[in-house]
């Protein structure tokens, strides 16, 4: 670098009098004493640099050129400070130079930067539909749009969450093409009493109607007629639809429920959304599954064709990996899939056997019939368990169950096969534990309005799981007094005053005004005796009524009302302050708003409870927090599945969407941006970016554009092969090594205006057997090449990092400078020699030429 004489310079300039200071102070003056500063620097983003750069006002105005009306190059722009990486949508090459000239304001023409950044050129398309998204919080006057302007209700409840798109369009103005918006506002599962004789009229969507009509959002009511371990199959008299909530059902078959909220198609059906509202309205008095068609393998292949909910019987081999079980059918390109079944309704033990699968069809793929199973038995037999849902309704008599211990208290235990769950009165502490699977046979009877196992039944362990509590019902007083008129088992959670008064443990619930809580047979240790007179948290099953005022509960676990257990339940309570979060997209065709969802993943969104739980306002690093809590959230997932999460960013509410995919053991971030190079050079006060001559992965069929040229092949019918998975792929060695010689050969490269240009790529090396590499393979430069390798002129280029050549590993060599080809058109060949003793394998790819 040039001296500067900056101080001589300005005092000669003074000496001459009112002189002018500008640039063409400095015409004529020798050039030694002109403040120059040409450099090479290296400039490595950090997070912060992001935001900055979207933020660059020179920037926002460059993005806004590109697409004045829509907006979509602004909101890729926003997106880059919030996700801390470029896109195609948003290039680094459109919005560095005005972030360097900003670090580097006093650099001369000629001077170069490099910058180190992160950079997804392969973005899954749909998460570009979350550019630019922000959040919008429901206000007192949105609310009144849901509930009219006679209502004073500061909440959303199953009757109005569909109303969301309704106050969107009259809220939001101009909302541009795909808009997204997360969706903050206030929820309660229970309705609101207006009194008198108003209140809201219930109106609800015939099943095949919402079927037909596409997604959107609607209100059904209907009879669960079946259960798996994320939801439950709706039927009415019109038809039958998936509530997918990626849970098990707090319902049991036989309910009569409503269901609220958001449709989407998935495996080729219409399907509720994981954020479906639901309701139970009623108990039937009997239930039973219809009687199953027994389906052959080519009918079964044939019913993708004209796919509806249809109950089946399929007998195929049993083939258990993992979470996966499928189902080879004789004569069917499809293979049977049994979706999320409860723990213990499959045996293990049937694994490799031909097997009958008795449920309904629910989905399909290319290679995938889905069915939600109720049955699963060895061909030829019939199962000897008895569903508990259908115990429920049936008369008292002896039976067999299947499933898991969901709760214990002093005198027994809970069982649940997720068709419903049911007493096992011991009369004595159980000796299993939470999470065990057993099989329980004896006689049932009735006692608080439910069916139960006496306690001469048999109880046999047979397997354990991690048992998964379905999303709670937080119960306040009104719903208590209500529970004394409609019991049902479900898992529950309420607040009230906790009353010890010997063995009896009751809670008195502000609201009710009839009902108390009773947490049944305590066992030791469950309630800490400090909590008597204090206000608590109770969460259990709810089992039943006694004393036409006690509200029974088998309890998992007691704890003082605290902020923190409190925000626990604040999803499912009435509350001005938002509990709930969803995102919403705007579609400027129809000009209307609707949930969002894509058929390329799950999309969860980050619950006030969520942030709460994990002690912070916002997730920083999605990569090490929102694996866990994808872990928690989806217990059930299969290998590959696809779940994006949206999340608040940082603490001026910047809103993220990252994607994770799902190895079998663990979530890992999927839109990871790789590490990429530019470089800038400073040309008449600009900074533009250096030229790219030649860049190819060399993987996935993409040459480069490279040729071979073959020289000797010995009976080998090609050295250099074009391999997807590891790049251009050279050997002398079939059945033995072989005298061969040939050209892999590049491109024209044009570095007529280049200015420094270097030259990196990846290469692995096996086989060399401690030979001189030298003797094999060489990289070379030509300046003449006109079509034939031998009679070109060749130069070979020293390259550091070649590797050992013992391995499959892939070294990248280090950065090879070109700059004495500047100025010329260039050909790069690797010249590959192999002999009788010696045929080293090859494999370069990631090749790149550029300044």
């Amino acid at each position: 670098m040039k001296r500067k004489y900056i101080i001589p310079v300005m005092a000669s300039l003074l000496a001459l009098g009112g002189c002018d200071y500008n640039e063409d102070n400095f015409a004529g003056l020798d050039e030694m004493t002109r403040p120059t500063d040409v450099r090479n620097d290296t400039l490595r983003l950090v997070d912060s640099d992001y935001s900055l750069i979207a933020s660059n006002s020179i920037n926002q105005e460059n993005a806004l050129k590109r697409d004045p009306e829509g907006k979509f190059y602004v909101e890729a722009l926003k997106a880059v400070g919030t996700n801390k990486y470029f896109t195609e949508d948003a290039q680094a090459a459109w919005y560095l130079p005005a972030f360097v000239a900003g670090k580097f304001p006093y650099l001369d023409d000629n001077s170069k930067v490099t910058v180190y950044y992160n950079n997804f050129e392969n973005l899954p398309e749909y998460l570009k539909d979350f550019n630019g998204i922000t959040a919008y919080d429901l206000s007192s006057d949105d609310y009144k749009i849901a509930w009219g302007e006679g209502v004073n209700v500061s909440f959303l409840s199953p009757s109005t969450v569909s109303k969301i798109p309704s106050i969107l369009k009259e809220s939001i103005s101009n909302p541009a093409d795909g808009a997204t918006r997360v969706v903050n506002y206030a929820y309660s599962e229970t309705e609101p009493s207006f009194g008198g004789e108003g209140g809201v009229e219930e109106t609800y969507n015939d099943i095949a109607e919402i079927i037909a009509s596409g997604a959107g959002s609607y209100k059904a009511k209907g009879e669960i007629l079946a259960t798996y371990a994320r939801g439950f199959l709706l039927g009415d008299k019109t038809g039958s639809i998936l509530v997918y909530l990626n849970n098990p059902a707090n319902y049991s078959i036989g309910d009569v429920v409503t269901v609220s909220g958001e449709t989407s198609q998935y495996s080729g059906f219409a399907q509720f959304t994981q954020n479906a509202e639901i309701a139970l309205v009623e108990r039937n008095s009997e239930f039973k599954y219809p009687s199953a068609t027994n389906m052959t393998g080519a009918e079964m292949d044939a019913w993708t064709s004209n796919a509806v909910v249809k109950y089946v019987s399929i007998t195929g081999k049993l083939v258990i990996s993992g979470s996966y079980y499928n189902l080879e059918v004789d004569g069917a390109e499809h293979q049977g899939s049994i979706s999320y079944p409860a723990a213990g309704l499959v045996s293990e033990e049937l694994n490799g056997k031909v097997v009958t699968v008795t449920g309904y069809l629910i989905g399909y793929s290319s290679k995938f019939v889905n069915m939600m199973a109720t049955s699963v038995v060895e061909s030829g037999t019939q199962s000897e368990y008895t569903p508990v849902g259908v115990i429920s309704f049936s008369a008292a008599g002896n039976y067999k169950v299947k499933g898991t211990v969901a709760a214990i208290y002093g005198r027994g235990f809970l069982l649940n096969d997720g068709t419903g769950s049911i007493l096992v009165y011991l009369n004595k502490a159980p000796e299993n534990k939470i999470g065990d699977i057993v099989t329980v046979s004896g006689k049932t009877s009735s006692y608080a309005g439910f069916m139960q196992f006496g306690n001469n039944s048999e109880v046999e362990k047979v397997g354990e799981t991690s048992f998964k509590y379905p999303a709670v019902r937080t119960l306040t007083g009104a719903d208590m007094d209500a529970y004394l008129e409609l019991p049902y088992i479900a898992y529950v959670a309420y607040e009230g005053t906790l009353e010890i008064d010997g063995f009896y443990y009751n809670v008195t619930v502000d609201g009710a005004e009839t009902a108390v809580g009773s947490i049944s047979y305590v066992p030791d240790g469950l309630v800490d005796p400090a909590l008597n007179g204090k206000k608590v948290i109770v969460t259990g099953y709810s089992i039943g009524v006694s004393g036409s005022r006690y509200v029974n509960t088998m309890a998992v676990k007691v704890e003082e009302a605290t902020a923190a257990t409190r925000a626990a339940l604040a999803m499912t309570r009435a509350s001005v302050t938002p509990n709930t979060s969803a995102v919403y997209r705007y579609n400027g065709s129809s000009q209307s708003w609707s949930k969002y969802s894509t058929d390329a993943a799950d999309v969860a969104v980050l619950q006030p409870a969520d942030y709460t739980q994990m002690g912070y306002s916002y997730v920083s690093k999605p990569a090490e927090t929102l694996p866990v809590y994808l872990q928690r959230t989806y217990p059930y997932a299969k290998t590959n599945d696809v779940v994006t999460v949206v999340y608040n960013s940082n603490s001026d509410g910047a809103i993220a969407a990252t994607e994770f995919t799902y190895d079998g053991a663990a979530w890992t971030q999927t839109t990871v941006a790789s590490s990429s190079i530019i470089t800038f050079q400073k040309t008449d006060g600009k900074w533009e970016e250096a030229r790219v001559y030649l860049e190819s992965s060399l993987l996935n069929g993409e040459s480069g554009g490279f040729t071979a040229q073959d020289i000797e092949l010995s009976g080998l019918s090609f050295v250099w092969k074009l391999d997807n998975s590891y790049g251009w792929k050279g050997s002398g060695y079939l059945s033995g090594n072989k005298e061969a010689e040939s050209w892999l050969i590049s491109p024209e490269i044009d570095l007529t205006k280049a200015v420094a240009p270097n030259m990196v790529f990846d290469v692995a090396i096996n086989f060399l057997e401690g030979n001189d590499l030298k003797n094999h393979l060489n990289a070379k430069i030509s300046t003449d090449f006109s079509g034939d390798a031998t009679t070109a002129t060749w130069e070979t280029l020293e390259i550091n990092g070649w590797p050992e050549g013992s391995s499959w590993d892939f070294n990248t060599i280090e950065p090879v400078s070109l700059s004495h080809f500047v100025g010329q058109k260039i050909r790069l060949a690797f010249h590959y020699k192999s002999t009788a003793a010696v045929a080293p394998t090859v494999e370069i790819k990631n090749i790149s030429i550029k300044e």
